[in-house]
């Protein structure tokens, strides 16, 4: 399988960047995700939906700088206001300025949850700093997530993003397995895994466990990498939300894929379930780095210094990244670009279903707005659990192959998933697919 993602053998400018960072750095690669065998493309720039790799190679760009990049690269008014922003203020004071204030003002009025916000720099300080409220104010310890979700590096979320050792038991939970060495015994004594869209398994849960759970945190949509683009059944999230009140729970939303992606309000204006606390990042600023905390102003008062639940960072609320919120936020807010890429969105999936049906492939796409994905089922898949059981990962690598053969830039993943952004053109979308029929016709694996 792993040939299959392997760079063209022309790609000598890739082989030899990745010798010289092997030597000097882990694989050659800056975090998990950013390598693949036998080595990944290194990238040279990138314009809109284009990427020019460092051999010189243009691509379609569907993988977006791992979905951040909803404008497009290097939208024009975010660069504007990024070096308006350098030249008028400057970059950094780890001091308060009015840019924050501005921003977080805007989040009251936008996200419905959103009555408080703390500023961080990516999605996994904002989630640790969730985590980190709830604990503190329900006096719990239980970390309550779904299988195949990933919410961040932190030792207490890092179980069961794509391990599996078989379906969930007899009372719809997961054994607790570690994607990470280095985690304290502790840590696995303080998470509970359940299958998304189980709601039975939940209140199961919760009736057993309730008085012990501090938070439960979901993807309102979940886009990870092991599943690519599974929406939540009718009435799922809203289950969540009155287990949660019930039992005192903090219910958080991981909107990082999500918000400002699906609209301006995240998945919890999509679906009308407000959560107590919601992370937003990656989209929020269209790449500068920048991430979010937002809820009940009692929960987020419980950060310091308000409250005694550490939170600092000598980044948080900087300039520049403050400044491109700002302006990415101004050019969503018309809605014209959530109606562009969720078109996008439908063509392509529709597009990918009529090739697959037209060559006997056992596959459908699932889209949830401007983001799509393959699953390789005839079935359709509501979890984690299903993906690892009724998926059939033997299709994608060569598929793959063959749209990175002909310059549409994707990762390896267990679920092909393309995310689409606001420069791309229905011309773009109409060359996937073709590249998708071509591969196909010519007996590509079914």
């Amino acid at each position: 399988m792993a040939d299959a993602y392997s760079p063209e053998p022309v790609a000598q400018r890739s082989k030899a960047l990745w010798e010289r960072a092997r030597a000097v750095s882990p694989m050659g690669a800056q975090g998990d995700g950013k390598y693949y065998p036998p080595y990944p493309h290194f990238i040279a720039r990138a314009d809109g939906a284009r990427l020019w790799d460092a051999d010189g190679k243009q691509f379609i760009d569907y993988w977006n700088g791992a979905g951040p990049c909803v404008l497009g690269h290097g939208d024009a008014a975010v660069g504007d206001a990024v070096r308006a922003a350098a030249a008028e203020r400057g970059v950094l004071y780890s001091a308060p300025h009015e840019l924050e204030v501005e921003l977080c003002e805007t989040f009251s009025r936008i996200i419905p949850c959103a009555q408080s916000s703390a500023l961080l720099n990516a999605g996994s300080d904002i989630l640790c700093m969730a985590l980190r409220i709830a604990r503190a104010t329900t006096g719990r310890d239980l970390l309550v997530k779904f299988a195949g979700a990933y919410h961040g590096w932190y030792d207490g979320f890092l179980f069961n993003i794509s391990s599996w050792d078989g379906p969930p038991d007899n009372r719809g939970r997961y054994r607790p397995i570690a994607d990470s060495t280095g985690l304290t015994a502790d840590a696995a004594l303080s998470v509970r895994v359940l299958d998304y869209n189980d709601t039975e398994a939940v209140r199961a849960l919760f009736e057993a466990e309730g008085d012990r759970i501090a938070a439960l945190v979901v993807e309102p949509v979940m886009h990870g990498p092991a599943t690519g683009c599974i929406t939540p059944r009718p009435d799922f999230l809203q289950s969540l939300r009155t287990l949660c009140t019930d039992y005192g729970s903090v219910l958080i939303f991981d909107e990082i894929l999500t918000g400002f992606r699906h609209g301006l309000g995240g998945g919890q204006e999509m679906f009308g379930v407000v959560p107590d606390l919601a992370a937003f990042g990656k989209a929020l600023s269209n790449g500068l780095p920048i991430a979010a905390l937002c809820g009940r102003a009692d929960l987020v008062g419980q950060l310091s210094p308000s409250g005694r639940a550490f939170f600092s960072g000598t980044y948080n609320g900087n300039v520049l990244s403050v400044a491109a919120a700002l302006a990415t936020i101004d050019r969503l807010r018309d809605g014209s670009v959530f109606a562009h890429i969720g078109a996008l969105g439908e063509r392509l999936r529709v597009g990918l279903d009529e090739a697959f049906a037209r060559h006997g492939v056992t596959a459908h796409a699932r889209a949830c707005g401007s983001m799509v994905a393959i699953h390789c089922s005839e079935r359709h898949l509501h979890s984690f659990g299903d993906v690892m059981q009724h998926h059939d990962p033997s299709i994608s690598p060569p598929l793959m192959a063959h749209l990175f053969a002909n310059r549409v830039y994707l990762k390896p993943r267990k679920v092909l998933r393309f995310a689409i952004s606001a420069a791309h053109s229905e011309a773009d979308i109409d060359r996937t697919i073709e590249l998708v029929d071509e591969h196909f016709a010519r007996g590509g694996s079914r």
